[in-house]
C-alpha cells in the first residue's frame, strides 16, 4: 500500500496498514452539528488515563490470511513443540536439521515433515494431521514404518497436532 503524502506529510494511517478514519461528508451532517470521527492515533497519544474503547469500525481488517501465512506461523509453533529429547534418542546417531521442518496444507490436511541426517544419507520423516468435523486428527503412522521410526513419527505427530489445536479448530483455519 503506497504511502500518501500531503504536503510532505505523510498519512500515518496508511504507514500502519489502516484506512485513514473518514469523518462526515462536507454538507453532510446539519448545521451546528459537529460530529468529531474517531481517531486512535490521537486516542493512543492523548496523556488522559480513560479507559476508552476501540469502536470495531475504527480499523479496517481482512480476516483473508494467506496459506503461507499459516503454514510458517505452524511451522514456528511445531518447531517450539517438538519433544527434541525423544526426537533425538529416536535416531541415534542422526542429525535432526530443524531448519528443514517444513509444514504444507492438502486440503483437510497437514503434513511437517524435516530431514534428517544419518551419516550422510539425508531421511525425511514426515506427519499428517486431519481436519475431522471440528477437531484435528492424527493419522496413524504408515503401514511397514520400522519401529526405530515409530517414536519419530509420533513426536512429529503431537508436535503438530498441538500446533494446530494453538492456533485453532479446523473450520477456523
Amino acid at each position: 500500500m503506497p504511502i500518501e503524502e500531503d504536503d510532505g506529510e505523510m498519512d500515518i494511517y496508511a504507514a500502519l496498514g489502516l484506512n485513514t478514519p473518514v469523518g462526515p461528508q462536507e454538507g453532510s451532517a446539519s448545521p451546528g452539528a459537529v460530529t468529531e470521527p474517531y481517531d486512535p492515533l490521537a486516542a493512543f497519544m492523548d496523556d488522559d488515563d480513560e479507559d476508552d474503547a476501540f469502536p470495531a469500525e475504527a480499523f479496517a481488517t481482512s480476516s483473508v490470511v494467506s496459506t503461507e501465512t499459516v503454514e510458517f506461523l505452524l511451522e514456528t509453533l511445531a518447531r517450539d513443540l517438538l519433544d527434541h529429547e525423544r526426537l533425538s534418542a529416536s535416531i541415534s546417531g542422526g542429525r535432526i536439521d530443524m531448519d528443514s521442518l517444513t509444514v504444507e496444507r492438502d486440503r483437510d490436511a497437514y503434513h511437517l515433515s524435516l530431514i534428517i541426517d544419518m551419516g550422510g544419507q539425508a531421511i525425511k520423516p514426515f506427519a499428517t494431521v486431519l481436519a475431522v468435523e471440528d477437531a484435528w486428527k492424527p493419522m496413524a503412522a504408515p503401514r511397514g514404518l520400522h519401529a526405530r521410526w515409530t517414536p519419530v513419527y509420533e513426536a512429529l505427530c503431537k508436535a503438530l497436532t498441538e500446533a494446530l489445536s494453538r492456533q485453532g479448530r479446523p473450520s477456523s483455519l
